[in-house]
């Protein structure tokens, strides 16, 4: 049994039709040209560029020349920041402030040191010194 499906000849839904009057154009069949498209920077191209391996893409629209400009920018301010000097009168200022380093701190041992306990953790220790001395009395006694 053969299936007819007479509608879908070029199965896009359409009803096949003559196709030949396009191509009869009195001036001769039309000719495909090559439409220069404008350059693309995609993600990677500028990532390579970024890294050096590509020259920096020219003539990109949209976000990518966005893109480009900005890290183009970013690149010049690096460069810019990375030619600058400290003066000396400042870099003498932050010398002066920083701590002798041959002078070792001096830290005195944990049982030293000040106990500063605030009145809740006095009575909770209280409170639980009498609870294990109660303990230890049932099991004596």
């Amino acid at each position: 049994m053969k299936l007819d499906d007479d509608f879908e000849r070029d199965r896009h839904g359409d009803v096949p039709s003559d196709r030949s009057d396009r191509t009869a154009d009195p001036q001769g069949p039309l000719a495909d040209r090559e439409v220069p498209l404008a350059p693309i920077a995609t993600a990677d191209v500028i990532h390579r560029w970024l890294d050096g391996e590509l020259p920096e893409p020219v003539g990109m629209h949209g976000d990518s020349g966005r893109a480009v400009e900005f890290w183009r920018r970013v690149g010049e301010e690096a460069e810019r920041r990375r030619r600058m000097v400290t003066p000396p009168h400042v870099a003498a200022r932050i010398m002066a402030s920083l701590p002798d380093l041959h002078a070792a701190p001096v830290t005195a041992p944990w049982w030293k040191k000040d106990l500063h306990l605030s009145p809740a953790i006095a009575v909770a220790l209280l409170l639980g010194a009498f609870v294990l001395g109660v303990v230890v009395m049932r099991l004596i006694g």
